[in-house]
């Protein structure tokens, strides 16, 4: 089984690089400082690894709507549950990468997707 190169995007943000390994996908993102990812949550979970940067990680549980607010340095791990709306916020220009199972699905969280938009514009 070989790492198969799905395909790159790329905006104001910074870049995504998508890639997959038989069932396991993980993506390489580079995000600038001032601009978030995510505003959405996963119906699995998945796994951050933070190779470069600080960043704000904000994550909202649906369930029970507990809210947490970390920041995070490199080098670092963050694991997020299915069902957790995240976002992401570059204090530094940062580079994560992105690790799950299965095909990748998000559903936007309006109150952090947001905050993404904006800052995007």
């Amino acid at each position: 089984m070989n790492i198969k190169f799905e395909k790159q995007v790329e905006d104001n943000r910074g870049k995504i690089f998508f890639f997959s390994y038989g069932d396991k996908k993980f993506n390489i993102v580079e995000t600038k400082q001032g601009f978030a990812r995510g505003g959405h949550f996963h119906n699995f979970s998945s796994t951050h690894i933070l190779l470069h940067g600080k960043i704000e990680v904000t994550e909202e549980n649906l369930n029970n709507g507990v809210e947490q607010i970390k920041k995070i340095s490199a080098p670092s791990i963050i694991n997020v549950d299915k069902n957790i709306a995240h976002l992401f916020l570059a204090i530094d220009d940062s580079v994560f990468i992105e690790i799950f199972d299965g095909e990748y699905q998000a559903i936007d969280h309006p109150k952090y997707r947001k905050i993404v938009e904006e800052l995007a514009s």
